[in-house]
């Protein structure tokens, strides 16, 4: 490197010099930006950049081959290479102006208004990691038609006019060539890869702007997709509401689209940060340049962009951004939304607690069902809650029927499965049932009963079916098809349901048994069954479940329960022996201890498969 160096007195007899720094060799810095960038996907991103800011409204991207060699065209009806300037002019422009961008000229405002992101005019070469060749070709408002052509690691350029045979109709054009692509680079920039690439990398761009990008596939065979339209890139996950914009102090705003990933997804979530629409920072995770990566972005519960339209970023790889006054204001503004989604995950983990302990309750009823009429004699616990009080005494009794809060596979018998699970057709009518058989209600308590038409293999029946009710005892019936609802006298009392189903020359009866007691609002075995379970955070206390309240409480901080929490078989088996517990405690609380063992096998016994339903996949922990 050459210099010019002056020299002036100095206070004190000592001289101070100056020099004005200047490459030995422009073209070794030429050189060096080129090779800077290494991802010839991001250079071909450059490309549509370019024919972004251009305005263009149609991009076409075409991927083909000639002679064995592969090539790479970006073609765009924008309003061109210098449109003031005669072609031949401006393609020699670009070539002796490298790093000397017209959009460096724009305010920060303006840049913003108009998505442009490039200022330092060297996007181009990064075809260097592209191809061989790079030819550019321009025409403005039907004038004929120049290139510019380049080589990698060629010092001097041409410039030539397109002859006449190469023309296409449109007036207004430009059209990038990269030939004879590096056998690195092409399984890279497939039709498919870049597709994928480029929605993700320009996906505010293509949001906010009114264009159509495609991609042409002119070497793929078969069954290949010959055209791929590049729409945006689609978040997974919900929404985190309420959270657009992220005010910057002494800049522009930025906007920001975040969603949030469930637990049980496997893929790990991230957050970019993106400038004008087109990305800087793959992972904000990583935004301090830190050994550990940033919370809650480093978590992986959270997808989506946040971009900074102020930001100074790197040239050619555009990936990072120069740490300015801006980059810091950006950074300090960050805790609030980090704040905002701290409080979104404290949320969600309320939610999935709410409803493990709903999955916990419903298996729970599942698997002790058989329970009641096994062991008769066993007291279970009181259970205070209004909506499932009936349902629990008819659980109690041996008697399950169909509600609204009973698991479908509760509630259904032989003779439930779906048609289209039947090797062959169902057959006619050969007999009736009423669901339930046998129910207990309180005094002026409800039921809802339900025939049931089976074949001779116990199948739902074929055709229609007629249904005739009587009800034979106290009480009152109202009764619609196949359904009828049940009110209880205001005193005890026990009635008979009947129903006859009639198809053709056909008939079936079906009897059930309604049964209406006082004692079960005071028996409190009149109220008994599975209680909700309630998770309760008691650090330094000894218990692991007890019953308080009519509530049925597990201590999620013992050492025990924090050993199988993660894994949610081994989970719902220890709340299994958690429960089984305390029906054990409740009937025979002063028995020995060895007793209370045999209590407790025999309790087990009668436990249906200790495992969640849908154990078989991943479950939220």
């Amino acid at each position: 490197m050459t210099s010019r160096t002056s020299r002036r007195p100095r206070a004190g007899g000592r001289e101070r010099g100056t020099v004005r720094l200047r490459p030995q060799d422009p073209f070794d810095l030429i050189r060096l930006i080129a090779r800077s960038q290494s991802d010839p996907r991001k250079a071909v991103a450059e490309l549509v950049q370019n024919s972004l800011d251009a305005g263009a409204a149609h991009v076409r991207v075409t991927w083909a081959s000639h002679k064995g060699r592969r090539s790479v065209t970006v073609w765009d009806d924008g309003r061109g290479v210098f449109p003031d300037s005669g072609r031949e002019e401006a393609l020699r422009r670009i070539a002796t102006s490298l790093g000397a961008s017209h959009k460096a000229r724009l305010t920060a405002a303006q840049r913003h208004e108009q998505l442009t992101l490039g200022k330092y005019g060297i996007g181009l070469l990064g075809f260097w990691s592209v191809g061989t060749w790079m030819e550019i070709r321009s025409r403005v408002a039907g004038s004929d038609v120049w290139a510019l052509r380049l080589k990698e690691e060629g010092r001097e350029g041409d410039v030539l006019r397109v002859r006449s045979s190469r023309l296409v109709v449109e007036p207004t054009f430009t059209e990038v060539v990269v030939t004879d692509v590096h056998a690195a680079a092409e399984p890279q920039i497939k039709p498919k890869r870049l597709a994928a690439y480029l929605a993700g990398e320009l996906r505010g761009q293509l949001l906010q702007r009114d264009v159509r990008l495609e991609i042409h596939d002119r070497v793929g065979r078969g069954r290949t997709a010959k055209r791929l339209v590049v729409r945006p890139q689609r978040f997974r996950g919900a929404p985190v509401e309420g959270l657009t914009e992220l005010p910057v102090a002494g800049f522009a705003t930025a906007r920001v689209e975040l969603y949030l990933l469930p637990q049980s997804d496997e893929r790990r979530g991230q957050v970019s940060l993106a400038c004008g629409g087109t990305t800087v920072l793959d992972d904000l995770a990583w935004i301090d340049g830190m050994i550990e990566p940033r919370e809650p972005w480093s978590l992986g519960r959270f997808e989506g962009m946040i971009d900074f339209p102020d930001l100074d970023v790197a040239p050619t790889t555009r990936r990072g951004f120069v740490p300015n006054a801006a980059a810091l204001a950006f950074r300090d503004a960050l805790p609030a939304v980090e704040a905002r989604l701290r409080e979104v995950l404290a949320s969600d983990e309320e939610r999935r607690r709410a409803e493990r302990d709903a999955d916990v309750a419903r298996d729970l009823r599942r698997l002790f069902r058989a329970l009641p009429r096994a062991l008769p004699h066993y007291d279970l616990p009181a259970v205070r809650s209004e909506q499932r009080r009936d349902r629990e005494v008819e659980i109690r009794s041996g008697v399950l029927a169909e509600s609204p809060d009973m698991p479908r596979e509760v509630a259904e018998e032989p003779g439930d499965a779906s048609a289209s699970s039947m090797l062959y057709p169902p057959g006619p009518l050969a007999s009736v049932e009423i669901r339930p058989r046998r129910s207990v209600l309180p005094l002026e308590g409800s039921r809802r009963l339900r025939a049931a038409a089976l074949d001779a293999d116990r199948r739902p029946a074929a055709g229609d079916v007629e249904f005739a009710w009587i009800l034979e005892g106290p009480g009152n019936l109202d009764a619609r098809g196949a359904s009828a609802a049940y009110a209880a006298p205001e005193h005890p009392a026990t009635a008979t349901v009947r129903v006859v189903a009639t198809q053709g020359g056909v008939r079936a009866e079906a009897d059930a048994t309604v049964e209406t007691s006082d004692d079960l609002d005071s028996d409190p075995r009149g109220s008994g069954g599975i209680p909700d379970p309630e998770a309760v955070e008691a650090p330094g206390e000894g218990w692991r479940s007890r019953i308080e309240s009519g509530r049925w409480q597990y201590n999620t901080a013992h050492a025990d329960y924090r050993h199988v929490a993660q894994d949610p078989r081994r989970r719902f088996r220890y709340l299994v022996h958690l429960f089984a517990k305390e029906i054990v405690l409740r009937n025979f609380a002063d028995a020995a201890a060895g007793d209370l063992l045999e209590r407790m096998v025999q309790v087990l016994a009668y436990v249906g498969d200790a495992k969640p339903r849908g154990a078989g996949q991943p479950r939220e922990t």
